[in-house]
């Protein structure tokens, strides 16, 4: 996102300023340096440690920590689904990423303290062959690990989050589920949280994948130099700052499908 705008800008300011380049026009010349600079300093700013690392403590701090050992008794433990490689000519090669690999973690943990009798997984699949799903692969990892097969649920695809709140919410539903343990990552936490609570879950937040774990938050000059990794970080951020304006504005809601007769 900011990575796009800013290019944008360059590309703009640059045209403004090779077509004026001969005409002597130079308020637009100088319009075009001036795209060009916004350009340069919003890409500079989103690759900045120090501004990936403030805009994710302020997403962290959203969600008090708490320990699966510490987690009340809930009737569901959920996971959400993030992303997972697969390879299609070595399925023994399929792994889950960092994120989704310690939400799984977490949430097994949690299951086998017995903070709840029943484990939910869900997550998106492969747009390319829509039999392969994170759910399945995590819950053929999840039997893997001795949990009973009994206690495992199996939510179906989505593509984002409200989607997946919906989906699972059906499911919850038919069991009989009220109070959930949400486990995923913290950043996600206060987004996902509140698309469960508009649809009536009273939910317990249980954090997993801090992005800013081991980072020391004092200042540093080598938080100014820019990196690609902080790049992703911001815009993962951002991306988390305006879901959550968008779900506190468009909570999620079940839509009924009325059959006509």
């Amino acid at each position: 996102m900011p990575s796009t705008i800013s290019l944008l800008l360059i590309v703009v300011g640059l045209i403004f300023m090779w077509r004026n380049r001969a005409h002597c026009n130079a308020r637009a010349w100088r319009f075009g340096a001036l795209l060009n600079a916004c350009g340069a300093v919003i890409l500079y700013l989103a690759c900045a440690p120090l501004v990936a690392t403030w805009l994710a403590l302020g997403l962290e701090r959203m969600v008090a920590p708490l320990r699966a050992a510490d987690a009340p008794q809930c009737d569901a433990i959920v996971v959400l689904g993030s992303t997972f490689h697969w390879h299609r000519d070595q399925p023994n090669e399929t792994c889950l990423i960092s994120a989704t690999a310690d939400r799984f973690r977490v949430a097994v943990e949690a299951y086998k303290l017995g903070k709840a009798p029943l484990l939910v997984l869900g997550g998106g699949g492969k747009p390319d062959d829509p039999n392969v799903s994170e759910g399945q692969f995590q819950k053929q990892m999840a039997l893997e690990l001795a949990i009973p097969q009994s206690a495992i649920v199996v939510g179906p695809q989505a593509v984002n989050t409200e989607g997946e709140a919906i989906q699972h919410a059906k499911t919850l539903r038919g069991l009989g589920v009220k109070k959930i343990l949400l486990a995923t990552s913290v950043f996600h936490l206060p987004r996902a949280a509140m698309q469960f609570r508009a649809l009536g879950f009273e939910v317990v937040e249980l954090p997993c994948h801090y992005l800013t774990a081991g980072i020391d938050e004092q200042f540093s000059w080598r938080m100014l130099l820019p990196r690609g990794q902080a790049l992703d970080q911001t815009e993962i951020c951002l991306k988390e700052y305006l879901g959550l304006m968008s779900a506190t504005l468009f909570p999620a809601k079940e839509t009924t499908v009325e059959l006509t007769p």
